[in-house]
């Protein structure tokens, strides 16, 4: 049986349109009765980055969550929302990222219950994983008995392109998240195959994927929110993300969690191994789209590429007109490669940094920027 995405325009985020193209896009893939029923537990997994605006394109809409929100709810399920957002997580600094991203004002007006991934967590085995053979996650994802995840289609500056897969990276609580960082270091083909342990370890059930307005250029935050217009589907996170990465104009091949996972036999190689419902994929392609520069390493050849990265690799550094002095990079960065003093612009040990660009990442202000070194211009 072929993998199975689904497609439906959907232009702006008015409610009524938002549950339209919700209901359309579940239809063929059996509807959102196959995969919930009366009195299961159903955690919907958002992308919570950061405490920012809704129309920022940096999280999920909140005109997406209620509406599946309430579709769950209709067949007498119980919903749930939740996510670990980047960087160090208090509660308070987690009921002020729910009230940014309209996420509260949805749960209050539906009755959803609000969890907590940095909470309570659990030690999963995961024997056939690559990375870790023992997972340690939110323990609200082991209690669920469904799972939905509503990832938003952005850039990312180490893994190229943020969809469905990578949002699993939130099932890790808190720091847990840095301590992997660590694990994996400057290999983003072993951050890949961290990210698909995590999927095998408990896929979602179903991915809704938010593609109305998404993001090009310097994601998974400081990027450029792109209008698509789209609202995508499926019981397969690899192949929603196929399907994605293609319409934002990516050879999926050049993303390391599509990669491999088709080398792990649990996603496709090809358009051809996914039935497409709704909107035909090839008229939709944006050949614009921005990608992150950090993908231009992908044409060095891999026997190069280890013998010259002290030379090409890109580096963060911080833009001391825009840093307001925080700290938040310091204190997230996995290596601990960022020294702070307070009232002073942070400075980078680029000897320790790993290049995973949290501090870019997580940075509030967007003063931490990429930058390419001279001898890149010659690629």
């Amino acid at each position: 049986m072929p993998y199975e995405v689904s497609v439906v325009r959907c232009e702006t985020y008015d409610e009524a349109e938002v549950r339209k193209a919700v209901e359309e896009g579940l239809a063929p893939l059996g509807g959102l009765g196959s995969v919930v029923k009366k009195g299961d537990r159903v955690l919907i997994k958002l992308n919570l980055l950061a405490a920012k605006p809704p129309e920022a394109a940096v999280t999920t809409h909140p005109a997406l969550a209620k509406a599946v929100v309430n579709m769950i709810k209709e067949l007498g399920a119980i919903p749930m929302v939740g996510d670990s957002p980047g960087g160090r997580s208090t509660m308070a600094s987690y009921k002020a990222l729910l009230k940014a991203t309209g996420i509260q004002q949805m749960a209050d007006e539906t009755g959803c219950t609000i969890v907590r991934f940095d909470g309570e967590v659990a030690d999963i085995n995961a024997e056939s994983a690559r990375t870790y053979k023992k997972l340690k996650i939110a323990k609200a994802v082991t209690e669920a008995e469904v799972i939905i995840s509503l990832p938003k289609m952005k850039t990312h500056t180490l893994t190229y392109f943020t969809g469905a897969v990578k949002m699993l990276y939130g099932y890790l609580p808190g720091m847990t998240k840095a301590e992997y960082h660590l694990h994996t270091a400057r290999d983003v083909g072993m951050f890949a195959e961290l990210l698909l342990d995590l999927y095998e370890a408990r896929r979602p059930d179903l991915s809704i994927m938010d593609a109305i307005v998404g993001m090009e250029g310097a994601g998974p935050q400081h990027g450029s929110p792109r209008r698509i217009g789209l609202v995508m589907a499926s019981k397969s996170c690899t192949a929603l993300d196929y399907v994605a990465a293609t319409i934002a104009g990516f050879d999926p091949m050049s993303v390391p969690t599509i990669k491999k996972a088709y080398e792990r036999n649990i996603g496709p190689a090809d358009l051809k191994d996914i039935q497409v419902y709704g909107e035909k994929v090839e008229p939709l392609i944006i050949k614009d789209f921005k990608k992150p520069h950090t993908m231009q390493l992908n044409r060095i050849p891999p026997f190069l590429l280890n013998s010259l990265r002290r030379f090409v690799s890109d580096r963060p550094c911080i833009d001391p007109a825009k840093c307001r002095m925080c700290g938040a990079c310091a204190r997230d960065c996995p290596p601990k490669a960022i020294r702070f003093v307070k009232g002073k612009t942070p400075s980078i040990d680029h000897n320790k940094c790993i290049r995973c660009y949290c501090c870019q990442e997580l940075c509030p202000e967007g003063a931490v920027y990429v930058s390419r070194p001279f001898a890149r211009r010659l690629i």
